[in-house]
């Protein structure tokens, strides 16, 4: 009787703490899968190697899908950050073949994400298009244009971006600190800011938030241009995380994983709610499943996609669970 009296304890305990913490929406299905992956496969995952390529490949995906969260705390949605992390790696890489600057490339990369960013902001925030409508716009025309300026080809040999891989003997490489780093500036953006109270109010009312006074429009522009120099970032670092390689196709898909890392981190689709770590998060986990489907002998893309979209719905349902409308 006294066993199952604390086992109920611990159990209202825990509901409670996961219904009273946006974070832990995230929190508790990674520490989940990190114990299962351990479990599954101790040998392998927690290999101080596969430790860091996790990180690596954690990387790109955290920064685009950090981008892509005050878009959807706003009620909006963008499907252009596969298309814009691919346009800015791949002004890099050509800048950085032809000039061998680094620097002049990663500012280059930077500097259209952001006006991809400036773009789509003024299509929605001014011109008011949906923003599934503008940014699906964007997605085809950002492709295309990385189809152009490639001429078709694969860039590699890209090495002098080795720098982001290095972790001195830590496992950690820089580029990953660098990208918590920027994620911590964003998450006080958000929580310590006006801006980022105006971000979320848009999300649950955005009429209410504009009879306050406040000037919606410039909100929702300034949100578009804060996703698109995080796609530049994250241009930057597939490079240095993906091979030191750009191909026209590079980042296909990943607009998709972007939204998909937010889902996973609890950022709710319908705006308005979801903490601001939810996207880094987010992107650990679903890095972290396709990694232990490779450890686990299950290569086939289809077989990983298929798995990554139960998880997907299974985080979807209990997220708008209880709530009456869905966007």
């Amino acid at each position: 009787m006294a066993l199952k009296s604390s086992i109920n304890s611990a159990l209202a305990k825990f509901k409670h703490f996961y219904s009273s913490y946006e974070l832990s929406r995230a929190l508790v299905p990674l520490i989940v899968l990190i114990i299962a992956s351990i479990a599954m496969s101790p040998q392998y995952f927690l290999n101080p190697m596969n430790i860091k390529v996790v990180l690596m490949q954690i990387t790109p995906l955290a920064l685009i899908a950090t981008g892509e969260m005050p878009i959807i705390l706003m009620g909006s949605i963008d499907l252009s950050p596969g298309s814009a992390q691919a346009a800015t790696a791949m002004i890099a890489a050509i800048l950085t073949r032809t000039t061998n600057n680094i620097l002049l490339a990663i500012m280059a990369a930077v500097a259209l994400g952001t006006l991809i960013g400036v773009i789509n902001g003024v299509l929605v925030a001014k011109l008011r298009i949906y923003s599934f409508v503008a940014t699906l716009a964007a997605l085809v025309i950002w492709r295309s244009f990385v189809i152009i300026v490639s001429g078709g080809k694969l860039i590699y040999g890209l090495t002098q971006y080795a720098m982001f891989t290095q972790d001195f003997g830590t496992y950690i490489p820089i580029g990953f600190v660098l990208t918590v780093f920027i994620i911590i500036v964003v998450y006080v953006l958000l929580t310590r800011t006006v801006i980022g109270r105006y971000i979320y109010g848009l999300g649950s009312n955005e009429e209410a938030v504009r009879l306050a006074g406040v000037r919606a429009d410039f909100v929702k522009f300034l949100a578009f241009t804060i996703a698109g120099t995080l796609y530049g970032l994250g241009g930057v670092m597939l490079i240095a995380m993906g091979g030191f390689a750009v191909d026209p196709w590079t980042a296909r898909g990943n607009e998709l994983n972007a939204i998909a890392s937010c889902v996973l981190g609890g950022i709710m689709l319908t705006g308005g709610s979801g903490h601001p770590l939810g996207s880094l998060l987010g992107a650990s986990m679903l890095t972290i499943l396709t990694n232990i489907l490779v450890l686990l002998g299950v290569t086939e893309i289809a077989v990983q996609q298929t798995v990554v979209g139960i998880v997907l719905i299974a985080a979807a349902t209990a997220l708008t669970r209880g709530l009456r409308y869905v966007k």
